[in-house]
């Protein structure tokens, strides 16, 4: 068994940075991470969202010379980053699966960045939320609770808030979700999918247990 401790961390906690060198491992239990970089002119991109049951290690974070930092509350199991043993045999895959996850986020996060429109890039993004965070605590909505502010949702896709803020009305009155309050409620989800292209087949894991487009 991997041995872990459980901490809990308060919003915007900084985890990671740029120049971390200890050696960690992170395991959501509960709350949302955010990785990021800033750029010289000191505008930030964000480059990717964590969200429970993922997995990040400070060294993978360090060499893309990320900041990882939290949205709200977080709790984490954290594992040191050298552990011996047969459990330590198990962190590789362990890690090797959650980045081959990751690079399949980005890979669409670029193809959407660079061919879709500011519709479609938002509308994509709340699509892959939505699973990815999976509401269990109330069964009645059709959506999640999302601690995003509509800045962080524009510096993931390369637009201004007030962009963001244009499209989310838009897509609101088009019948097709509502944000409001921290919450996504899809109003139209199917709609929605065909509108923005969304299959979610690239969410899978490699054990091949991807959400059917039928099923979402």
């Amino acid at each position: 068994m991997l041995r872990a401790t459980l901490r809990q961390y308060p919003a915007g906690t900084t985890l990671f940075d740029s120049g971390s060198t200890m050696s960690r491992v992170l395991l959501i239990e509960r709350g949302w991470i955010i990785a990021s970089k800033m750029m010289s002119n000191g505008t930030r991109i964000v480059t990717d969202f964590f969200l429970h049951g993922d997995v990040l290690s400070s060294v993978s974070t360090a060499m893309s010379q990320e900041a990882v930092q939290t949205v709200g509350e977080v709790s984490c199991y954290e594992f040191p980053g050298q552990i011996s043993g047969e459990a330590g045999s198990q962190l590789p895959l362990i890690l090797t699966v959650e980045l081959m996850k990751r690079n399949a986020r980005i890979t669409e996060r670029l193809a959407s960045v660079g061919r879709r429109d500011a519709f479609g890039r938002t509308g994509h993004l709340l699509l892959e939320l939505g699973i990815r965070a999976r509401n269990t605590s109330r069964p009645d909505l059709d959506g999640f609770e999302c601690p995003l502010k509509q800045s962080e949702i524009g510096d993931a896709l390369g637009l201004s808030t007030v962009h963001v803020n244009r499209v989310l009305k838009e897509m609101r009155l088009g019948g097709l979700l509502s944000f409001r309050n921290g919450i996504v409620e899809f109003l139209n989800r199917r709609k929605l999918m065909d509108l923005v292209d969304f299959d979610p087949s690239y969410l899978s894991s490699i054990s091949g247990d991807a959400p059917d487009r039928q099923d979402v």
